[in-house]
Order: C-alpha cells, then sequence, then structure tokens
C-alpha cells in the first residue's frame, strides 16, 4: 500500500496485519470523511477571507494527513497554513485546488 502520495504508515499497517483491518479502513474513512467537510469549510473562508480559519483548517488537514501517512496531502496543507496570512486569495485558492486534486489521489490509493 504505497505511491508517491500515500504509504500506510507502519502503525496502521501493524494493525491491520493483526486483524484488525477493520478498524484501519475505520480511521481511513473517518480521515476521507472530516478532509471532505474541512475541504469544504477551507473554501468558505477563502471566499470570506477568512485567514484564521484558512490557517486552522490548513492545520487541521495536515495533522489528520500526517497521522494516515498521506505526506504529498500535508505538505500543501503545510504551504497553505505558513501562507494563509499574507498569500494573495488566488493563490491560496490555487493551493486549495492542488490539495483537492491531491485529496482524490490520496482516496482513490486508499480504498482501491
Amino acid at each position: 500500500m504505497s505511491s508517491g502520495s500515500w504509504a500506510l504508515p507502519e502503525e496502521l499497517r501493524q494493525l491491520a496485519e493483526c486483524g484488525d483491518e477493520s478498524l484501519v479502513q475505520e480511521v481511513l474513512g473517518v480521515f476521507r470523511s472530516d478532509t471532505t467537510e474541512r475541504l469544504e469549510k477551507l473554501r468558505a473562508a477563502i471566499a470570506q477571507d477568512n485567514r484564521p480559519q484558512v490557517r486552522s483548517e490548513a492545520h487541521s488537514m495536515k495533522g489528520a494527513a500526517g497521522q494516515v501517512g498521506a505526506h504529498s496531502l500535508a505538505a500543501i496543507c503545510l504551504l497553505l497554513e505558513q501562507q494563509s496570512m499574507t498569500a494573495a486569495r488566488a493563490a491560496l485558492s490555487e493551493l486549495a485546488d492542488r490539495l483537492e486534486v491531491a485529496f482524490m489521489d490520496v482516496s482513490r490509493l486508499m480504498f482501491s
């Protein structure tokens, strides 16, 4: 279960190998649904120019992505978090676009 954009962390891999694969699938499912909701909130925050909210959503998604091994996703979230207070809204929107594409790729890999 590995690619350039996602690799199942060792801890979750071990859980799956010990017979807790349903728990691992549940963790990944929660990640997917939570990130979907946070992406919507992120888009709304960008549209409203609510920069603290942009930073907060990016920070939360970064942590969750790191926990499930979605390191490419976490890297984009880090950029969003770092640029949330200073970048133009168009630049934040472009990063959000990249984030959505990366999320779709990671989700496809997780659930294929």
